[in-house]
């Protein structure tokens, strides 16, 4: 089969967490097992709903902590305002499940080795991601809401605060002119009361500092109930409204589908390169569009380094088969730490275009995917796809269809990983 008439076959809404997800890792899985002996099944623990669940949780202590600086009671909402941004760099920026744990299930990678007929010298790992994803904001609309979120997140910390310095100028106040009050219970019902009379000066200031801390506030849960909207708005979309993931990233795992068939009968009769000294592996990600969470548990496993393939280079495909010019990213990784491209990955990428007479890849800047946990781990990682930066298209919604998709441009980046992989063994020879 053709990789066209393979992305035929899965090109249907595959979020994680649903029958279709699994049946797609299990086709893939199986097919796998058809064609070389050299498979693993890898095993990770999988919160598919990870995104949705944070900004849920964000958005209700958001909530709180309004609530909390209205009631006078901002050292409380301090603590909640801190929780929000610690809760959202735990599970976005350093992977560790904190409120995502419930509701989590068994993810699978699926990793196929295929190993030339002579000495290993060389090594090249092809990946992909075979979940799909939906939202109600493809990736440009989202930015300023993803922008935001920072800014209100800081909103609700100041909102807290000035509660804090609010708080204390009326204590100082009302203690100022009332110096004999004992500090009893009686007394500090009375020093909270709204009722309670200050001079005009520190009755402006206090009310002042109030308005603004409640305004921030409101500000703070806006922006968190438009980021929890982008989150969790596509969990709701009707199946018919789902993204197929074509070309993110349905095309890229039909197309190493592919690549598979012909490594399995090692000719070039076959279409694919009879390789002497370069093993290959194919890896098939799960968790991809929840958080890379299938790439960060195979980049810190075992597997990741067994047979010597952590020393190659790994070249992670996304958004294959469309009419834009070659591209690559040069960096992946979360908003805090990206990781810069391996220039030798690049290199090998930008000969094999040359090779077969294509023109080169143009960079197309960072990237958010699987090869962010491979370059943080060490590996020579690049991803690479057909991308205009120029003109950025529109995926995460039910346009993302194999319409989009031209079968003799997948074709022609078979090509292309191929002839990266004949120059590695070139080099072995």
């Amino acid at each position: 089969m053709t990789p066209y008439e393979i992305l035929l076959s899965i090109a249907v809404p595959r979020p994680n967490g649903s029958e279709a997800c699994e049946r797609t890792a299990a086709f893939i899985a199986d097919r796998m097992v058809e064609l070389t002996p050299g498979v693993t099944v890898q095993e990770f623990f999988l919160r598919p709903y990870m995104p949705a669940m944070v900004g849920l949780f964000m958005l209700v202590a958001a909530v709180a902590c309004v609530l909390l600086v209205l009631r006078r009671r901002p050292w409380i909402a301090l603590l909640i305002a801190l929780l929000i941004p610690a809760v959202y760099l735990l599970e976005f920026e350093v992977n560790v499940p904190v409120v995502s744990r419930i509701a989590g299930r068994t993810g699978t990678n699926i990793i196929a080795d295929f190993l030339p007929s002579g000495p290993i010298e060389e090594y090249i790992t092809f990946s992909a991601h075979y979940d799909s994803k939906t939202e109600l904001l493809d990736h440009q609309q989202r930015k300023p809401v993803h922008n935001f979120a920072p800014v209100a997140m800081v909103c609700l910390i100041v909102a807290s605060v000035l509660g804090i310095v609010a708080g204390a100028r009326e204590r100082r106040s009302f203690r100022g002119r009332h110096p004999r009050l004992s500090a009893s219970r009686s007394s500090r019902s009375r020093l909270y009361s709204p009722r309670a009379r200050h001079s005009g000066a520190d009755a402006r200031a206090v009310i002042r500092a109030r308005r603004i801390a409640v305004l921030l506030g409101i500000v703070g849960v806006a922006g968190l109930f438009m980021l929890t909207f982008v989150f969790a708005g596509g969990l709701f979309m009707p199946i018919e409204k789902q993204s197929p993931g074509a070309r993110d990233d349905g095309s890229a795992v039909a197309l190493l589908l592919s690549m598979a068939d012909k490594l399995a009968r090692g000719s070039a009769a076959s279409g694919g390169p009879a390789l002497e000294h370069t093993a290959v592996r194919l890896v098939f990600f799960g968790g991809e569009e929840v958080n890379m969470q299938g790439s960060t548990a195979y980049a810190s496993s075992e597997i990741a380094k067994a047979g010597g393939f952590n020393k190659g280079i790994v070249v992670n495909c996304e958004l294959l088969g469309g009419d834009e010019p070659y591209a690559y990213w040069e960096s992946s990784g979360t908003f805090l730490s990206k990781f810069p491209s391996s220039e030798k990955a690049i290199e090998l990428y930008q000969s094999a275009l040359s090779s077969l007479g294509l023109a080169p890849a143009v960079a197309a800047g960072s990237i958010f995917d699987d090869s962010g946990p491979m370059l943080a781990a060490g590996f020579q990682a690049v991803t690479v796809g057909n991308s205009d930066p120029e003109r950025p298209d529109s995926y995460h919604n039910a346009g993302d269809g194999v319409g989009n998709v031209r079968p003799e441009r997948l074709n022609e980046f078979e090509r292309v990983l191929f002839a990266m992989a004949s120059a590695l063994d070139g080099r072995g020879r």
